[in-house]
């Protein structure tokens, strides 16, 4: 174990590499079986007049600007207090929506130096505890099976700009060469729950997949500092097959006990029916845990989801795949979301999926497809927003965009049995996005969404966001935080939404006076070392050690903590000796 304090870091170099190239997006065959198309029968007369109220937008502001790296990866928490922490693939917000005070804006990695010797950090995930009124954010490291791990981070009271805990587990768990993706997580009443995904070095996350495997642990020990109590579930299968992408269920109006649930489905079939359940039953060495995978067929097929289309017809929004985003359990029931293509129009739009009985021999899943017309929507999650036992509402906050609406991000209201309120459109992005080389953008691979526990029928949310940044990235994405509300009156603070503004200058190459960036062109992958020294050939940090893809990348730093003068940039490996000066003003 190690400790970091939010609130007192410093210095901050923020190393962060870009790899300019998007991944292809189908690396597996596309399958497709001769399901009914339910789609008609299960959203007739569902866009015409929907029956369910309006939602009402509280506080909407721009969080994490946009870190010199794609996709977001942006995630949420929110505390009794209001306090927030949003996060995205580099870096951590921490803002008091009382006071409207911003108190913390660091990296993730030196957040997670205490622990991490100088490999890129990514995936953040942060979740607030209502019974502990504590934070705990979790964070993957390294993109080999030779650094990869898991930082955990748990905060020692309710500040989190104070201390945090860390720990780390091992992104090689079983010692068979693959590395860690894709974290999820959830609690229950006394345990962290984190599934992730192996995946064999330089391989394609389509391809390279082996399995999903969870991690269980004791929050207690976490918050204490003691010793971490965790277990492995590993060879999670149905008929012989492993079961992939598990998202782990969170409570609906509370954390939940002894049970945590996940979801799962054919993520990469073209159109498939099959939803998978798995069951962790109790907590850690208890007699009676078990942990059981059930099948169910859906009434409704998902569909492998369509690019999202930008205001540029030269740019798209990649949607990866048809995995669960987000799913909650209340009133005995499981109600989950994901990406789906709608079959009527073809577009990207959001399958929300309801499980009776999940404790039963035989469950029972329902599915829904949300209707969008000419918008797309994608990387939805969700949030219970019922006031009682037989109150189902939820609130489904989404992505969006189109040909003529720049990526921005929405929200809905859900009943349970296929009935919506209209779109809530929180904030429309000022420009499209352009970052990648080629055609298809980065559009996720997730966002955030929380239930406010003090406040029954406030949810908060972290979406997707394209703004103005400054050359040579001017059509960038951030963070956007929200605060919704099922009526007005349950909204306790003040409407304030924030202008549109450009974010820090980016010098580029030189000289600088926030951020330094340098270009790569690799025509192979290797293992490079990122250092800097002062004019006397001193070092006065190792940036980064990372395995780097090949072709084009970018590698940037902050200089904000470096005094004026000249520095000198070194990125060395077996092939690679480059030698830059840095020039501060």
């Amino acid at each position: 174990r190690s400790v970091v304090n939010l609130g007192e870091i410093k210095t901050d170099f923020a190393p962060k590499l870009l790899v300019m190239e998007m991944p292809k997006q189908r690396g597996e065959k596309m399958v497709k079986y001769n399901y009914p198309d339910n789609y008609k029968l299960n959203n007739a007369n569902k866009t015409a007049s929907p029956p369910l109220s309006s939602l009402t937008l509280g506080q909407s502001f721009s969080a994490n600007n946009w870190g010199l790296s794609t996709p977001n990866d942006n995630d949420m928490a929110i505390s009794d207090s209001g306090i927030v922490i949003s996060v995205i693939n580099t870096n951590i917000y921490v803002k008091n929506t009382i006071t409207n005070f911003t108190n913390s804006f660091k990296s993730l990695s030196v957040f997670t130096q205490p622990v991490n010797n100088n490999h890129q950090e990514f995936d953040p995930k942060v979740m607030y505890d209502p019974l502990r009124d504590r934070f705990v954010l979790v964070c993957l490291v390294g993109f080999v099976n030779t650094t990869s791990k898991i930082v955990i981070g748990y905060s020692q009271t309710s500040d989190p700009n104070g201390n945090w805990n860390l720990y780390t587990l091992p992104g090689n768990p079983l010692n068979n060469s693959l590395w860690t993706d894709y974290p999820m997580i959830s609690m229950t009443e006394k345990e962290l729950f984190l599934s992730v995904n192996l995946l064999v070095d330089n391989m394609p996350w389509q391809t390279g997949f082996v399995e999903t495997v969870v991690w269980q642990m004791k929050k207690d020990s976490g918050y204490a500092g003691l010793p971490s109590i965790a277990v492995l579930h590993n060879n999670i299968k149905f008929n012989g097959k492993n079961i992939r992408n598990l998202c782990p269920v969170k409570g609906g109006s509370q954390l939940h006990k002894p049970n945590m649930y996940f979801v799962s489905n054919r993520n990469l079939a073209s159109q498939n029916d099959s939803v998978f359940l798995v069951n962790i039953t109790d907590t850690i060495g208890a007699p009676t845990g078990t942990l059981t995978a059930k099948v169910m067929v859906s009434n409704q097929p998902y569909y492998f989801p369509p690019p999202g289309t930008q205001t540029v017809i030269t740019d798209s929004l990649a949607t990866n795949d048809c995995r669960n985003l987000g799913a909650f359990f209340e009133n005995g029931q499981i109600q989950y979301v994901h990406n789906t293509a709608n079959p009527s129009n073809s577009l990207c739009s959001i399958y929300y999926g309801v499980i009776t009985s999940p404790a039963s021999a035989s469950p029972v899943a329902t599915g829904y497809i949300i209707p969008n017309d000419t918008v797309n929507f994608a990387y939805p999650n969700i949030s219970y927003a019922g006031k009682s036992n037989t109150d189902n509402t939820a609130i489904i906050s989404f992505d969006h965009g189109s040909r003529k609406i720049n990526a921005g991000c929405s929200a809905i209201k859900a009943d349970g049995l296929g009935n919506y309120s209209p779109v809530l459109r929180i904030q429309n992005g000022s420009t499209y996005v352009n970052l990648l080389a080629g055609s298809l953008e980065r559009w996720g691979d997730y966002s955030g969404s929380q239930l406010k526990y003090n406040n029954p029928g406030e949810v908060w949310i972290s979406g997707y966001n394209s703004y103005l940044y400054s050359n040579p990235y001017p059509n960038a994405h951030r963070a956007w935080v929200a605060q919704i509300g099922l009526d007005p009156g349950l909204l306790l603070s003040a409407k304030n939404t924030a202008k549109e503004t450009n974010a820090g200058a980016l010098v580029f190459p030189n000289p600088a006076k926030d951020i330094f960036s340098v270009e790569l062109n690799l025509t192979q992958p290797e293992d490079l070392t990122f250092e800097l020294f002062d004019q006397q050939g001193k070092l006065i940090k190792i940036l980064l050690q990372e395995w780097v893809k090949i072709k084009y990348n970018v590698f940037s730093f902050n200089t904000r903590d470096l005094n004026a003068g000249l520095y000198i940039l070194k990125i060395t490996g077996n092939k690679t000796s480059i030698t830059k000066k840095v020039a501060v003003n």
